[in-house]
């Protein structure tokens, strides 16, 4: 192989080296302009962002937006009940804060509420980049504290819930905190559903008429008040369907405001309170009786006298003079009667009853808490006595209303519900009476509104019927305080085809405040009320 010589060398390198150098100047044009390209395109992509944004300044800088986690909850008639709406939480950046005393003074001129120790303490606290000064503030009160351009306070964009209709329904609805986690109501009690609900874009229907419901509130609130209650509750449903119309606990609250309301005014006492029910419960007594065929229809009793049971006297207090039908010791509330009749029925027979009736176990509505009964089985023969009459048992008013549903099912009990059901949906039924004997008992407990303890609560025209009650409340010397009453009324109407029922009690009305002088009116006034409202109409009365 013979050496490249100089000549040749030198002449092959000076005509490779333009080509060389060429290509990489190409290369170095091509990904300029490509790189330009991709510049554009992004900055053509953001100015259509920012036109379908609109104004950037809108959103404040860092702000977060919490997603909708909660649906809106709606009454039977679509009418709005609770919904989610944007908010603002007060915030500060301690580092930011130049004199923290001369901003506290002036944040509590807008917040008098705010106290001025707690805030001074968050907005000297430089071990933590942001603080929390106040939630749930409305957009004028934003626009209040930008005004006084305020360095290191600023806003984070929440959501918080909001019940338009203030107290109305509010022991119904619930209330949430501020990061909107479910407390009490239906918000607690449907929170899966509320959240799934949320996701899909749909609302939360329940089976609440706010027309109903506002009639039911106000009229126990004036017999509240005038009672000197301290508290009261009242329930009305559909008895076939078990839909829940209308309840109220009293005193009321405002869930907007659901923190600044005192623990009484917040307290369930629908569905979260027990009581022993007092007379109510004597006309299960007495279909209980029938349909096990220990006593009948035209069987005459003396109750002139205190019954004796292992040497403790039962007594009336407004005794039956003569013989008395079961009519009557429904009619008149016979202590003596209903005691004679549960001995009769013995204490196993009776307690498969109450099972039945949905008196021994806690009820399932969707309100997020249902108290249990105290329901202790019967030792002896006075505990059988007194259940047989109204104590010894103490349930929830709702537990009540759904027990006397067996007076709109032909003798079968419906679950309360506040979730509506479908036209074709089947219904639950707990059989517990016959039809026949369900149809004896409607015609005594009509007789107890029409000429009994519970006149208060007729209403011409609507056919009403049902039974008052009056349980001494427990507590002093001899297990009972006279002066202390839990006055009731139950009723079922209309009586020529039953279908809605109605339970009002009133807590602590004072000695001789019987169910028929305090509940049964109540009745009475919303029906008269509702009644148009349900496609029934009243007569004025005589």
């Amino acid at each position: 192989m013979r050496p490249l010589n100089a000549t040749q060398g030198f002449t092959g390198v000076a005509t490779l080296a333009p080509a060389l150098e060429a290509a990489p100047a190409r290369n170095r044009v091509r990904f300029l302009a490509l790189a330009m390209f991709v510049v554009l395109a992004l900055l053509s992509g953001r100015a259509v962002q920012l036109a379908f944004a609109g104004d950037p300044l809108a959103r404040p800088l860092g702000a977060v937006v919490a997603p909708v986690l909660r649906a809106d909850i709606v009454d039977r008639n679509g009418v709005l009940l609770v919904t989610t709406v944007r908010a603002y939480a007060l915030t500060a950046e301690p580092v930011r804060v130049r004199d923290a005393e001369r901003v506290a003074e002036t944040l509590r001129g807008v917040f008098p509420n705010l106290d001025r120790a707690t805030l001074l303490r968050r907005l000297t606290d430089r071990t933590r980049d942001l603080v929390y000064l106040a939630r749930s503030l409305t957009p004028e009160q934003r626009a209040q504290v930008e005004s006084l351009d305020l360095r290191g306070i600023g806003f984070e964009t929440q959501n918080r819930r909001s019940y338009p209709h203030g107290s109305l329904a509010a022991h119904a609805l619930g209330f949430t905190d501020v990061d909107l986690n479910p407390l009490a109501g239906v918000e607690r009690g449907l929170d899966s559903d509320i959240r799934e609900a949320a996701a899909g874009g749909r609302q939360i229907r329940l089976t609440l008429d706010v027309r109903i419901q506002y009639a039911l509130e106000t009229e126990l609130d004036v017999a509240a008040r005038a009672a000197g209650a301290s508290g009261a509750a009242a329930v009305l449903l559909d008895g076939r369907s078990g839909e829940v119309l209308a309840l109220t606990s009293w005193p009321a609250f405002d869930p907007n405001q659901a923190g600044r309301a005192a623990e009484n005014a917040r307290r369930d006492r629908v569905a979260g309170d027990v009581h022993e029910l007092g007379s109510t419960i004597k006309p299960f007594t007495v279909a209980m009786a029938l349909q096990e065929e220990v006593a009948t229809a035209g069987e005459l009793f003396d109750l002139t006298q205190a019954f004796q049971i292992d040497g403790a006297p039962i007594v009336d207090e407004h005794p039956i003079e003569g013989l008395a039908t079961v009519r009557d010791i429904l009619a008149h509330s016979s202590n003596i009667g209903a005691a004679r009749l549960a001995l009769r029925l013995g204490g196993a027979r009776q307690r498969a009853y109450l099972e039945r009736l949905g008196l021994t176990e806690p009820t399932q509505l969707e309100m997020g808490r249902n108290e249990a009964p105290l329901a202790p089985h019967a030792r002896g023969r006075r505990d059988v006595a007194g259940l047989g009459f109204g104590y010894g048992l103490a349930a929830t008013p709702v537990a009540l209303a759904g027990a006397y549903t067996v007076f709109a099912n032909g003798g079968a009990r419906v679950e309360p519900t506040l979730v509506p059901r479908a036209p074709d949906q089947d219904v639950d039924r707990t059989a517990v009476f016959s039809p026949e004997t369900t149809r004896q008992l409607m015609s005594y407990l009509r007789s107890v509104v029409t000429s009994g303890t519970g006149r208060a609560a007729d209403v011409p025209g609507l056919l009403v019927a049902g039974k008052t009650g009056t349980a001494e409340k427990p507590g002093g010397a001899e297990g009972y305080e006279e002066g202390r009453n839990f006055s009731s009324f139950a009723g079922v109407f209309p009586v020529n085809d039953p279908r809605y029922v109605i339970v009002v009690a009133l807590d602590d009305t004072g000695e001789g405040a019987a169910g028929g002088m305090v509940a049964a009116p109540v009745v009475a006034r919303t029906l008269r009320r509702i009644a148009p409202m349900l496609g029934m109409s009243v007569r004025p009365a005589e």
